[in-house]
């Protein structure tokens, strides 16, 4: 909505910023750890550096290169610029999109800018260098690595150095000069709800009290309002015994925010069960490491409800298999992002025009049984490859 002369409802395009936001008010919500999305940022950027060596051109060779020696001569403030670089030139945008989306969700936990001393900074140059190396070299093990081992010192230098409350400064920022009032004011409400615990149900005040408390007007309250209740951070209640609330933020905020994002850019099908296989693998990998008795049951408990579906459900129930997974791993960050793949993934179901007989779901079901199977006998290698091969056929069902 535009204010003034010549405003009216304009119709706009989802932002990165928009999502960032969304995803980030969810995380900090849940408490999120450093270490939860540094995993969710190993497993997409481990992906991206062998993806980028893989399907290097030599326009990417020089601009690596160019990047490198710009990094040496000190002239790159943002060390982003590098793990952004990387993500394009594996060709596929929603890969980039996350790991945009992931950097950004770092900033989070981000210590002072003072922290980044020159030695600092030096460091990351040197090792973002010998990744471009190993990507220009066409060594796509050995780049993988290193992205590994430089992401992991990255985040050991955060962890040591991480203010025991989240950074919020970044939350709400836009570009918009008229909505800045009303964007403080809901920032500086976030970081009060926050520093609380997240009272849910706790009332922030009434709309008076909150117009004189912040001195602004109902325009800029209405703004601020508008953001929290958007997030789901707080909602506004009318009449006796009304004023501003706190309220519980669920995932699907996020999820929807992140899934209008890919479908504005148009991402197709095969790119996006790129990343869902990148994140799938881990969070395989995480839960064969830790599978126990109740693991077990919440899996079993999924594949039963799956044999009493029917046709019309099946392109709802036959992913909950999927995020049930991620929710057992124990990374919620992963389990987000499984949520938003399988969401997107979901959406774009549709039977074939060219599709005759039944849908796969006796498949599907035996496929699942398989895996799980697979996971008890913590055969790592053989619950991959069941996996790698159904999220493959799970392509053509999506448009």
């Amino acid at each position: 909505m535009r204010r003034g002369p010549g405003g009216g409802l304009i119709v706009g395009s989802p932002s990165v910023d928009s999502v960032t936001d969304a995803l980030m008010v969810y995380l900090v919500f849940i408490k999120a750890s450093l270490a939860e999305v540094y995993e969710a940022r190993l497993a997409v950027e481990e992906a991206a550096a062998e993806l980028a060596t893989m399907n290097l051109s030599e326009d990417g060779m020089l601009r690596l290169r160019d990047l490198a020696a710009r990094e040496r001569a000190g002239e790159v403030f943002d060390h982003r610029e590098f793990h952004a670089l990387a993500a394009r030139l594996t060709r596929n945008p929603a890969l980039e999109f996350f790991v945009d989306l992931l950097n950004r969700v770092t900033l989070l936990y981000h210590p002072e800018s003072r922290e980044f001393t020159p030695t600092v900074l030096l460091s990351s140059a040197d090792a973002h260098a010998k990744i471009i190396e190993s990507i220009v070299g066409g060594n796509a093990s050995r780049a993988r690595d290193r992205m590994r081992q430089h992401l992991e010192a990255e985040a050991d230098f955060l962890s040591s150095r991480t203010p025991s409350q989240p950074q919020l400064g970044t939350v709400f920022a836009t570009n918009s000069e008229s909505n800045k009032l009303g964007e403080n004011v809901a920032r500086q409400l976030f970081a009060e709800i926050t520093d609380a615990g997240w009272p849910v149900g706790e009332s922030l005040g009434s709309q008076p009290g909150l117009m004189v408390r912040f001195d602004i007007g109902r325009a800029a309250l209405r703004e601020a309002v508008r953001v929290l209740e958007h997030h789901q951070i707080a909602r506004m209640r009318r009449g006796p015994g009304g004023g501003l609330f706190v309220t519980e933020p669920t995932a699907e905020a996020a999820t929807v925010a992140i899934a209008m994002n890919l479908d504005r850019q148009g991402i197709k099908p095969v790119h996006l069960f790129e990343v869902r296989q990148i994140v799938e693998m881990t969070v395989l990998d995480k839960v064969i490491a830790q599978f126990d008795d109740e693991i077990s049951e919440k899996l079993h408990a999924v594949l039963e409800a799956e044999h009493k579906m029917s046709r019309s459900e099946f392109a709802v129930v036959g992913h909950d298999f999927h995020t049930a997974l991620a929710e057992v791993s124990g990374n919620r960050v992963l389990a987000l992002l499984t949520d938003v793949l399988v969401f997107v993934s979901r959406s774009h179901g549709a039977v074939p025009e060219d599709a005759v007989g039944p849908l796969p779901t006796e498949e599907v079901m035996h496929t699942h049984h398989a895996i799980v199977s697979a996971i008890a006998a913590r055969d790592a290698d053989l619950a991959r490859h069941r996996m790698r091969r159904h999220l493959g056929a799970l392509v053509r069902w999506v448009r």
